[in-house]
């Protein structure tokens, strides 16, 4: 078990200052409807809900998820974010010793947290350029040990997605060796309109409203897992909290079903192509960086070309330029940083100009 239960990118997250005016560290998209639109009256929100089931939260949630995700109501399971039900399935999934196989780059709870539930921890490593996985980087690290395989779609933090020819691998791996395949798709719905576990009913997938919807202050993530699985999930969440609280579940289930919900998508797709556009033209145009650029999303993951020193170069970009991104160490990949364009296109634009500033700045 590991000593350091620190989650070293959060704890950095949760106490930027206030002055930090440009944040490219946080991915949840902005929420893009006003408060006219919503479709309930935010002055008088009902704090009880209907009579429900404590073991499954909300059952209009649960009946509108299944409806929208077309996945059948025993094979979901509701938790307080997609942090949350990663730690409830990794809990009820792993026994101390068991092998899990994590992809490299990671981002941090996804090695830490099964580590810290006893888990031996062996990485394999995606491309080194365009972070790409591959059956042969998976297959040269399995051994008669592995129970899990651990992997995020798309890519946190390069926004590479995994391919039909790793996930048919993949698939292969659940069905012939039991191996559970576990893929926290909290970024895929930025490329894709349905879920892996449509295709996959063997795997283990988890999501939540937070980064494409950008409503990550309601704490709605799920988990889409065979029916057994959710079962013991159901089970052991009783350890920790007999109920998940109603609003938060009622306000989910009102914009799941509602109209409305379909101009929100229409507007985070127009800012994600728009956003692209600008972060791509600025990749290209930059002498400082190289990068991978994916085909779909958000997240970006460039290198410094130079030699300067990172640790100055962040602490600059900040006292300087009052702006954060997320730190390259985090996934132990110093010499890079993760940029997440999920800001309006006026603030991306001037955040990438104090980028290029503070880049300029920094050089040896």
């Amino acid at each position: 078990m590991i000593k350091n239960l620190k989650i070293d990118h959060l704890l950095t997250v949760k106490t930027y200052p206030a002055d930090v005016e440009i944040n490219f560290s946080f991915s949840d998209m902005d929420f893009l409807l006003q408060r006219h639109e919503l479709p309930f009256d935010t002055e008088s929100i009902r704090i009880h809900g209907s009579p429900g089931d404590a073991r499954v939260g909300s059952r209009q949630l649960l009946e509108t998820l299944s409806r929208k995700e077309m996945v059948p109501r025993e094979n979901i399971f509701l938790s307080l974010g997609t942090s949350l039900a990663n730690f409830i399935l990794w809990s009820v999934l792993l026994r101390r010793g068991d092998e899990v196989l994590v992809e490299f780059p990671a981002y941090e709870p996804m090695f830490k947290v099964p580590a810290y539930l006893g888990a031996k921890i062996r990485f394999f490593k995606r491309d080194g350029q365009d972070f790409s996985l591959s059956v042969d980087a998976i297959a040269a690290m399995l051994s008669e040990k592995t129970r899990m395989i651990v992997l995020t779609d798309s890519h946190n933090p390069s926004g590479n997605q995994i391919s039909r020819e790793v996930l048919h691998y993949l698939k292969t791996l659940s069905q012939e060796r039991n191996i559970t395949i576990f893929i926290d798709e909290v970024y895929g719905k930025f490329y894709r309109d349905k879920s892996l576990f449509i295709d996959y009913p063997e795997f283990v997938v988890t999501a939540s409203l937070s980064k494409f919807y950008g409503l990550g202050s309601l704490r709605i993530g799920w988990a889409f897992a065979p029916a057994a699985i959710v079962e013991k999930a159901l089970n052991f969440s009783d350890y920790l909290t007999p109920e998940i609280p109603f609003p938060p579940l009622f306000l989910a289930h009102l914009l799941l079903e509602h109209p409305v919900l379909g101009e929100l998508e229409r507007r985070i797709r127009q800012r994600i192509k728009a956003n692209r556009e600008i972060i791509s033209a600025y990749f290209d145009r930059t002498e400082f960086l190289s990068c991978y650029i994916p085909k779909n999303g958000l997240l970006f993951f460039p290198a410094v070309k130079s030699e300067l020193d990172m640790k100055k170069f962040h602490a600059r970009l900040y006292k300087k330029y009052h702006m954060v991104v997320t730190e390259g160490r985090f996934f132990q990949v110093p010499r890079h940083f993760r940029i997440a364009g999920v800001c309006n296109s006026e603030m991306l634009a001037d955040g990438l100009q104090r980028l290029e500033a503070a880049l300029g700045d920094a050089q040896p």
